[in-house]
C-alpha cells in the first residue's frame, strides 16, 4: 500500500512539473513574442524627463530596456540642449521615435547603415516622407496575431489611414532630417571616405526637405488662425469664469477663485499658458499705481518640483495689469495659497487645492494640464458657443485688442496732422506726423515688445484675426449691393 501511494505521488509530481514545464514554455513563447510585437510598433520605446541636481530637465528616449539611446542622447546634448527647451525636445524626440518606428517595421538601422557606407536612396527618402505622415495610431492598431509577419507591414491603399496635420508633417521630417544629418556626420568623420559620404549626406538631407513648403511661417499662421471666434464669445467665457457666476462649473469656491484669476491673467495680458503656470509671486509688481506681472526667464529651476517644467518661450517683460487683479493676486497668495500644506516649499503663485479627500496634494505647484483641464470644464458648460476656447486662443484675442488700439490711434494721428494742415501749419504736421506715424515696421516693434518676440516677424500670424475681420465686414458690403438675392419662401422652398 505504502509503495502504491508513493507511486501515486511520484505520478501525480511528474505530471505536476510536467504541467509547469508546459507552462513555462508557453510564458516563454508569449514574452518573446512581447519583445518582438514591442520591438515592431516601438511600444517598449518611451520619453521621460529627468531632473538633475542642477535643476536641469534632460529629456530621454529610452529604448526597450529602458536605457537611454545612445546617438539620440548624444544629439540632444551637443545639438539640442543649449539652445532649445524641454518642451521643444520632447517634440524632437517624438519625431524621431517616429522614424525608429519606420526602421523597426522595415527591419532597417539608417545610422549603422550610414556607418557602413550606405546612404538612404531616393526610395527609402519617399517611404519615409510618407510614413511620416500617418499617426502612429495606423501601426499600432494592427492586429497581433501578424505580430511575427510585421517585416512585411506594408499599408493597405484601401484602408483608412489617419494623417497628421501639415505643420506637424513638416516638424517631423525638419526633425528627422537634423537627427540623421547631425549624426550620420558623426559617425563617418573619421572614416577615409568622410569627405563623400559628407557630400552624400548633404544630399539627403536636400532631398528630405524637398517638396516642403518654402514659406514656414504661412503655414504656421494658418496653424494658429483664430479669427472665427467673436470677441463676445471670449467675454462670455470670462463671465462664465467668475467665482459669482451661476453657470461656474466647479464648486469649490477656492478652485473658483483660483480658476477665474488663471483665466482674467490671460484675458488681460495674452500670456502663454507655460508662462502662466511659471508665475512667482515676486512677478507681480509692488509699485500701487502701476501693477504688473514679469514674465522672467529661469529655465531649469532648482524650486521647480515639476518634471515637466513651464518656462518662458519667447523673451522676458513686464506687463501692466488692472489694479483690481492685482488685488485679487494679493488676496489669493496671502489667503487661499498660504493655507496649503506645500505651498511653503516653493515660490510659484498658483497651486492645487483639494477638491475631494485623497485626490491629490495641496499645494503643489500647478502643472500645465490641469490650466487645459480648467479651460475643458468651462468650454462645457456651452460647447456649441465656446468649442474654440483654448488657453491660447486667449493670446490670438489679445493681441485683436492690440491691433484695434493701434487702428485707433492710427486714426488719431491722421485726424491731429489733417487739422494742423488745415490751420496752415504743414511743418507741424509733417513733424508730429514723422513722430508718431504708426508704420508697419513700428506696429511689429510694438507688438514685438508686448509678445515678447525677438524676432518681428513672429507678430505677423497675429495680424492675420484683423485681416479677416476687415475682409468679412467688405464682403458683407458686397452683398448689399448685389441685384440679386437669394429668396426665401419661393419656388417650393
Amino acid at each position: 500500500m505504502l509503495k502504491n501511494t508513493l507511486k501515486a505521488a511520484n505520478s501525480g509530481l511528474f505530471f505536476y512539473w510536467l504541467k509547469k514545464s508546459v507552462y513555462f514554455f508557453r510564458l516563454g513563447v508569449y514574452i518573446i513574442n512581447l519583445q518582438v510585437f514591442m520591438l515592431i510598433f516601438g511600444l517598449g520605446m518611451k520619453i521621460e524627463i529627468k531632473k538633475f541636481m542642477s535643476g536641469e530637465r534632460y529629456v530621454f528616449l529610452l529604448d526597450d530596456d529602458g536605457m537611454p539611446d545612445f546617438w539620440v542622447t548624444h544629439f540632444v546634448t551637443m545639438k539640442l540642449r543649449k539652445h532649445i527647451t524641454t518642451s521643444s525636445i520632447q517634440q524632437y524626440l517624438k519625431s524621431i521615435k517616429h522614424l525608429k518606428l519606420w526602421e523597426s517595421i522595415n527591419g532597417r538601422d539608417l545610422l549603422e547603415e550610414i556607418y557602413n557606407g550606405v546612404i538612404p536612396t531616393l526610395d527609402d527618402i519617399n517611404a519615409l516622407k510618407e510614413h511620416c505622415s500617418y499617426r502612429a495610431s495606423v501601426f499600432k492598431n494592427q492586429t497581433k496575431t501578424n505580430v511575427t509577419d510585421m517585416g512585411k507591414f506594408h499599408l493597405s491603399k484601401s484602408k483608412d489611414k489617419p494623417t497628421v496635420t501639415k505643420s506637424q508633417y513638416i516638424s517631423r521630417i525638419a526633425h528627422i532630417t537634423e537627427y540623421l544629418h547631425f549624426c550620420g556626420i558623426e559617425r563617418v568623420k573619421k572614416k577615409p571616405s568622410a569627405v563623400q559620404l559628407s557630400d552624400a549626406l548633404n544630399l539627403m538631407k536636400t532631398q528630405l526637405k524637398s517638396d516642403m513648403p518654402k514659406d514656414r511661417l504661412k503655414s504656421k499662421q494658418m496653424a494658429l488662425d483664430k479669427s472665427g471666434i467673436p470677441d463676445d464669445v471670449f467675454e462670455d467665457f470670462v463671465a462664465v469664469a467668475k467665482p459669482n457666476s451661476e453657470h461656474n462649473p466647479f464648486r469649490n469656491p477656492v478652485i473658483r477663485f483660483r480658476n477665474y484669476l488663471i483665466v482674467q491673467i490671460l484675458y488681460e495680458t495674452g500670456f502663454r499658458r507655460s508662462e502662466l503656470a511659471a508665475l512667482r509671486i515676486g512677478d507681480i509688481g509692488t509699485d500701487t499705481d502701476n501693477p504688473t506681472l514679469s514674465i522672467v526667464r529661469r529655465h531649469n529651476s532648482k524650486e521647480d518640483p515639476r518634471l515637466d517644467e513651464p518656462t518662458a518661450k519667447t523673451l522676458g517683460r513686464t506687463v501692466p495689469i488692472s489694479k483690481e487683479l492685482r488685488d485679487l493676486l494679493n488676496i489669493y497668495v496671502k489667503t487661499h495659497r498660504f493655507h496649503t500644506k506645500a505651498a511653503k516649499k516653493h515660490p510659484f503663485i498658483f497651486v492645487s487645492h483639494k477638491a475631494k479627500s485623497g485626490s491629490h496634494e495641496s499645494g503643489q505647484p500647478l502643472v500645465k494640464q490641469t490650466i487645459n483641464d480648467i479651460f475643458n470644464r468651462i468650454r462645457k458648460v456651452n460647447f456649441e458657443r465656446f468649442w474654440g476656447i483654448t488657453p491660447h486662443s486667449f493670446r490670438h484675442y489679445f493681441n485683436h485688442q492690440l491691433s484695434k488700439c493701434i487702428d485707433q490711434e492710427k486714426k488719431a494721428v491722421e485726424e491731429e496732422v489733417k487739422r494742423l494742415e488745415a490751420e496752415g501749419k504743414p511743418q507741424a504736421a509733417k513733424l508730429y506726423a514723422d513722430e508718431n506715424k504708426i508704420t508697419e515696421q513700428r506696429e511689429l516693434e510694438i507688438r514685438a515688445e508686448k509678445n515678447g518676440h525677438s524676432d518681428l516677424n513672429s507678430g505677423r500670424p497675429y495680424l492675420k484675426r484683423t485681416v479677416i475681420e476687415q475682409a468679412n465686414k467688405m464682403r458683407r458690403k458686397m452683398h448689399e449691393n448685389l441685384k440679386h438675392k437669394a429668396e426665401v419662401g419661393v419656388y417650393g422652398y
